[in-house]
């Protein structure tokens, strides 16, 4: 495929398919995987035992009758079957691309990819950064972390876009200036980044003589943000202070390397695989299928995928449905990403989660675009503990005056009482800011 700057679209088939059209298909490429799996993998011969892929005529059949799959009952398979890949569907020589995931949830799991599974990866990356406004004359200076199978297919999916320089660096805190210097030297037009690494960048850009005199002092255009949620009074922020546009990707690198992320209007994140993907969206503690407009939990099955495929695997991201069809034309679902499921912190006789904290504290000019925390305690506490990452600027004479100030007005709009505090660190994952700090007893 090769791109066109005229084309409102990555790849029209695809991506502007009839619903009925992409349900047929998505039917086809279940029924597929069903008899791949179960006549290739250990895991999935035991999982799937006594169903009948031709017994399953609708998406309906399919969600009733393949059991729900968490990482959990990935590393039981791992300790039954003595390998780091039970649910591996092709031989080993026929690999690409592996890598480990992230194990912020206990330890590791692995996924892998043989050459179909990573060009069809990248197809589905590539049609993201097309819809977020990637075009081949960008330079894109891409922050995550470079040993990853993520890092590798981000860069494959920009080549494909058109993008010839690819300016690569992780996303230590510790080295925000010099991330700030490089893209200053060779003026990428185009970022990949955590939101906390933005944030970062921008408070470091505030102190520069080009921002004192008013100019914006990093050179993007525009910028994909990963790993949180981003409220729309920081989002222009970003575009009033140094001239960026966001998009927001979200998705599971770790398990999947597949993300859902925006296109130019704004009205949430498209799934930009339907065509190789079924994506379900269920209640959580039931296991059905969420009521329209409900939050729900995705659910995901990577049927294009060959070597270790997940079938109706639970990512334990909440998320919203977006409604209606969206005037970019594409007709693939929307979603907006709120929450993960264990993220919920309890306050009183109710909860909070992160994504709620981060909308308040973007209504605020004091609070928006700062780094956050949330610490949990067993039992529910009468208050809810928020800890800012201190801006590097701001004074010790201020700092207890605007912790005034944003703790009342998270008691506002909230609804729960909080306490708020600065600090000059917070835990940090890869390149996300730890929203929920545990202090409950093991």
């Amino acid at each position: 495929m090769t791109g066109d700057a005229k084309r409102p679209m990555w790849h029209a088939a695809a991506e502007a398919m009839a619903p009925d059209a992409r349900a047929a298909r998505q039917l086809r490429g279940l029924r597929s995987l069903l008899a791949w799996v179960g006549a290739r993998s250990p895991m999935y011969r035991e999982r799937l035992a006594g169903i009948d892929a031709r017994a399953v005529r609708t998406l309906e059949d399919f969600s009733a009758a393949v059991p729900l799959t968490t990482k959990d009952d990935l590393r039981a398979a791992m300790d039954r079957h003595a390998s780091a890949l039970p649910h591996l569907c092709v031989p080993r020589e026929t690999l690409v691309l592996a890598g480990p995931s992230a194990g912020t949830s206990g330890r590791q799991t692995y996924q892998a990819f043989d050459a179909q599974d990573l060009d069809r990866n990248t197809e589905m990356l590539a049609r993201l950064y097309w819809a977020a406004g990637m075009r081949p004359d960008d330079v894109l200076h891409l922050l995550v972390t470079p040993f990853t199978p993520a890092a590798d297919i981000f860069r494959l999916a920009a080549q494909r876009v058109g993008v010839r320089w690819i300016v690569r660096d992780n996303h230590e805190p510790a080295q925000v200036a010099r991330y700030v210097d490089a893209a200053r030297a060779l003026g990428p037009s185009f970022l990949q980044a955590g939101v906390s690494t933005l944030r970062a960048m921008a408070q470091h850009a505030r102190t520069l003589p080009a921002a004192r005199a008013g100019t914006p002092a990093l050179p993007y255009r525009r910028a994909i943000l990963m790993g949180a949620a981003l409220g729309p009074e920081a989002r222009e922020q970003f575009r009033a202070e140094q001239g960026i546009e966001v998009c927001t990707l979200s998705g599971q690198g770790s398990d999947f390397n597949l993300f859902s992320g925006e296109c130019e209007a704004h009205d949430g994140e498209h799934w930009h695989g339907e065509d190789m993907t079924l994506v379900e969206v269920i209640d959580p503690a039931t296991g059905r299928t969420a009521a329209d407009g409900a939050v729900g939990e995705m659910v995901i099955t990577d049927f294009y995928r060959r070597a270790t495929p997940h079938l109706r695997w639970r990512t334990e991201d909440m998320v919203r449905v977006h409604p209606g069809a969206c005037r970019c034309g594409r007709t693939s679902r929307r979603f907006t990403l709120l929450d993960r499921v264990a993220n919920r912190v309890p306050v009183r006789d109710t909860a909070v989660y992160p994504f709620e904290v981060e909308t308040a504290l973007s209504r605020s000019a004091d609070g928006r675009n700062l780094e956050f925390s949330l610490v949990r305690h067993a039992p529910a506490p009468p208050t809810l503990a928020v800890r800012l990452l201190r801006p590097p600027a701001l004074p010790d004479a201020e700092a207890g005056a605007m912790a005034q100030r944003l703790q009342h007005h998270l008691d506002t709009e909230l609804g729960v009482p909080t306490q708020v505090s600065f600090h000059d660190d917070l835990p940090r994952v890869g390149y996300k800011t730890v929203r929920v700090i545990d202090h409950r007893p093991a």
